[in-house]
C-alpha cells in the first residue's frame, strides 16, 4: 500500500519507480507479464484500454507508484510501463516546487539511452495531472518512445518545464539524490542560503513560502545556471 510518509518527504523526491510493467491499482503497483494480461486487467476493473488512454512519458514523481497515487486518488487505475527512450534524459528543472523540493525536467541527451516509465492516463486522470504541473507543459515527445511491453514504439507527451533546465559547468545538470542537489545548489550561493538556510532539512521548511520560491528562481537565472531547452521549451 501507499505509505503517506514517503509521499511526504521532499528529500525523497522522485520516488522510487517500479522495476519493469505494472498496473497502479488500489494503492498497489501490481506486475504484469505481458500485453494481454495488461489488457484483461483493465478490462476486469471496467476501466479504459489502453487505445483510449493518453502515454506520458514520467521524467520525475509521476513515475513512482506512491506519489502518481497521491495525485490521482487511492481508487486511480493507471497502466505504468517500461519505456526505452533515446536523446532524452533527466535533467533538472529551474525552479523551486511547491512540494519543496527541485523537480526534474526533460533535457535533450543526444546519443543516450534511458530506461524510464510510461504512465497511461485516462482523459480524467490526464486533466488531473495536468492540475498538479503549472511549471510545466505537457507538450509532444519529438521522437516516439520504444515500449517493450506493448511491442514496439509509441507516440507520447512529456512535462517540459517552463523554466528552462539548470547547468551544471555549463551543460545541463542530471537529476540525482535530492538532499545531494539542495546541499550543493546551496554551497554555491550566498543568496539561496539567505533564504533557505544551511541544510536540506532548512531549506525544505523555507520553500513553502511562495515567495522564497520565486525568488530563487530569479537567483538561479542571475547565476547564469539556466538553459531554456529548445526542443521543450520552445
Amino acid at each position: 500500500m501507499i505509505r503517506p510518509d514517503s509521499v511526504a518527504d521532499p528529500l525523497g523526491y522522485p520516488g522510487r519507480s517500479p522495476a519493469g510493467s505494472g498496473l497502479l491499482v488500489a494503492g498497489r503497483f501490481e506486475p504484469v507479464a505481458d500485453r494481454q494480461q495488461l489488457a484483461d486487467a483493465l478490462a476486469a476493473a471496467g476501466v479504459s484500454p489502453m487505445t483510449s488512454r493518453q502515454p506520458v512519458l514520467a521524467v520525475g514523481a509521476n513515475g513512482s507508484p506512491e506519489r502518481l497515487a497521491a495525485k490521482l486518488g487511492p481508487s486511480a487505475i493507471v497502466p505504468m510501463t517500461s519505456a526505452i527512450v533515446t536523446d532524452v534524459a533527466v535533467g533538472v528543472s529551474a525552479h523551486v516546487s511547491p512540494g519543496r523540493y527541485v523537480p526534474a525536467a526533460p533535457i535533450s541527451a543526444p546519443g543516450e539511452q534511458h530506461r524510464l516509465v510510461m504512465i497511461w492516463l485516462d482523459a480524467a486522470q490526464l486533466a488531473a495531472v495536468d492540475r498538479t504541473e503549472p511549471n510545466y507543459r505537457r507538450v509532444p515527445l519529438a521522437a516516439p518512445v520504444t515500449v517493450p511491453l506493448v511491442g514496439g514504439t509509441v507516440d507520447c507527451h512529456v512535462y517540459a518545464s517552463r523554466w528552462g533546465c539548470l547547468l551544471d559547468d555549463g551543460e545541463p545538470r542530471r537529476l540525482g539524490d535530492q538532499r545531494r542537489l539542495v546541499s550543493d545548489l546551496l554551497a554555491r550561493s550566498a543568496e539561496l542560503r539567505a533564504l533557505f538556510g544551511r541544510t536540506p532539512e532548512e531549506f525544505v521548511h523555507a520553500a513553502g513560502d511562495p515567495v522564497r520560491r520565486e525568488r530563487a528562481r530569479e537567483i538561479m537565472v542571475a547565476a547564469g545556471w539556466v538553459r531554456p531547452q529548445p526542443e521543450f521549451d520552445s
